[in-house]
């Protein structure tokens, strides 16, 4: 007997089905979790993507998109990440080979200073390959990513679409917050 190859795209599928459904994040996040852990156990899950032939591409790009779910295979070359942001809702990382691992923060002022953000570090959380983690929503979505243990591969999917966003970045020396708006160059979701 066999049984059918579960897919990027019955991955997309699904959880799109479970964003539409409108529950709560936790619950939706509860519902993708095991989806997601069970794509990204599969090393050339990008070439389900007929528009994709590289199972480990130099770079990422946007597979899914829509106004409550994004998805993407995320590229991090080594000793490369991103300094403290946002998302402005919840997110959740699945990584297909490499490690990831992120800073987390919380806000520790009141909100009150325009442009202003004094930030405490949290307990760091590690990602290695075959592993899942949970970004939770605002303001606890503060974080940073450090790439420290060479090339690392990725499905990172969003409660939102992350392209429509403006963000913030947070300087940890000054306390300075600067908004920015995430661009692709390559969108496999068709938009």
């Amino acid at each position: 007997m066999t049984t059918a190859t579960y897919t990027l795209m019955d991955f997309v599928e699904e959880a799109q089905r479970i964003a539409d459904r409108g529950d709560s994040a936790e619950r939706q996040i509860a519902q993708i979790a095991d989806p997601l852990e069970r794509i990204i156990q599969r090393r050339d899950v990008l070439l389900d993507l007929p528009e994709n032939d590289d199972p480990d591409p130099d770079k990422g790009f946007v597979i899914h998109r829509s106004d409550n779910l994004t998805v993407m295979a995320v590229v991090w070359q080594p000793d490369v990440g991103a300094p403290v942001h946002n998302h402005n809702g919840w997110a959740m990382e699945g990584v297909i080979s490499g490690v990831e691992y992120n800073r987390n923060f919380q806000r520790v002022d009141d909100g009150s200073t325009p442009w202003f953000a004094e930030l405490e570090e949290m307990e760091p959380t590690r990602v290695p390959t075959g592993t899942t983690t949970v970004i939770s929503e605002p303001p606890a979505d503060i974080h940073a990513v450090e790439i420290n243990e060479g090339k690392t591969l990725a499905i990172h999917v969003y409660g939102l679409d992350l392209l429509r966003q403006w963000r913030y970045r947070f300087d940890l020396e000054t306390g300075r917050v600067e908004p920015f708006a995430m661009r692709t160059r390559r969108d496999l979701s068709g938009k």
